[in-house]
């Protein structure tokens, strides 16, 4: 392969070892230098010019400079999870020893099984999964917490993988965040709302009830946020942040549902944490009526 067809399969990055592989002797590669035919971008990693910057040009020479993969947030922005950009290239390296920086590079020391590497468009990377537990690890709490709801509602992760993970590789930094992320999942919730009602479920001592119960409608099956099938009761509760288009779909939903003769109960995040006793005693009428 000529090396410039490689540095363009790799966003215009192109390594020192792999100039050597292409045929290229250290006088050369040093003579392309010097003629600033290649720019050096990080110690031993180059871009030909002319070729433009850019996120995806970064996250090549982090990972061939470095020799790790991709991860932490940087991987995030590749598997379009909702967290935060970071300005710096975040890089997990299976070597402890390696204690090299370069600016705008974040270093993650951890040994890095290969089920848990994978590659995007050829650029090593950590597998969504393990991008999700190293997120849960190290972002803060709330924001981890919003992460978790939306991995398991998706089915990126379950709570096996969380115990898994900590069992795996035990005295982990974060690993205390993670069995507290762990504790609050509950068998069949898909977000903190949903935990909290079968709180409330359980503490009034109600039986019965099914979370995420699948029925199906003529626009398909929903999935019931917990459902009293004998009674054909549905309890639907509205997350943190419920967003306009969600709202549209929940009101959808709640149609179809009532049509379907299931008779809806809708609870908003301020009533569940506000006036539980309140939420409680409405959902009791219903059934009792």
């Amino acid at each position: 392969m000529d090396w410039r067809d490689r540095a363009r399969r790799q966003a215009g990055v192109i390594a020192r070892p792999q100039l050597r592989a292409d045929g290229l002797t250290e006088r050369e590669v040093d003579g392309l230098v010097a003629r600033r035919e290649l720019v050096e971008l990080a110690p031993a990693v180059y871009s030909p010019r002319p070729v433009p910057s850019s996120t995806r040009q970064r996250l090549w020479a982090a990972a061939l400079w470095s020799g790790g993969v991709i991860s932490h947030r940087s991987a995030a922005c590749l598997w379009k999870l909702p967290v935060e950009p970071s300005g710096a290239v975040h890089v997990t390296v299976a070597d402890r020893r390696f204690r090299k920086t370069v600016p705008g590079v974040r270093l993650h020391r951890v040994p890095l099984v290969r089920l848990h590497r994978t590659s995007y468009d050829g650029l090593p990377v950590t597998d969504r999964a393990r991008t999700v537990v190293d997120l849960l690890r190290t972002e803060r709490f709330d924001r981890a917490s919003d992460l978790l709801d939306r991995a398991i509602q998706q089915g990126w992760i379950d709570e096996f993988t969380l115990a898994h993970a900590i069992s795996s590789e035990p005295g982990r930094t974060g690993n205390v965040q993670l069995r507290w992320l762990l504790a609050g999942i509950e068998p069949g919730a898909h977000a903190e709302s949903e935990r909290l009602l079968h709180r409330i479920l359980r503490r009034g001592g109600l039986t019965g009830w099914v979370p995420q119960y699948p029925i199906t409608t003529p626009g398909g099956t929903v999935y019931a946020d917990v459902a009293f099938p004998e009674r054909r009761i549905v309890i639907e509760v509205d997350g943190q942040r419920h967003h306009v288009v969600r709202f549209e779909q929940d009101r959808t939903r709640q149609n179809q549902l009532v049509a379907l003769g299931w008779r809806v109960l809708r609870f908003t995040w301020a009533r569940l944490t506000q006036q539980p006793d309140g939420v409680l005693a409405e959902i009791v009428q219903l059934l009792a009526a």
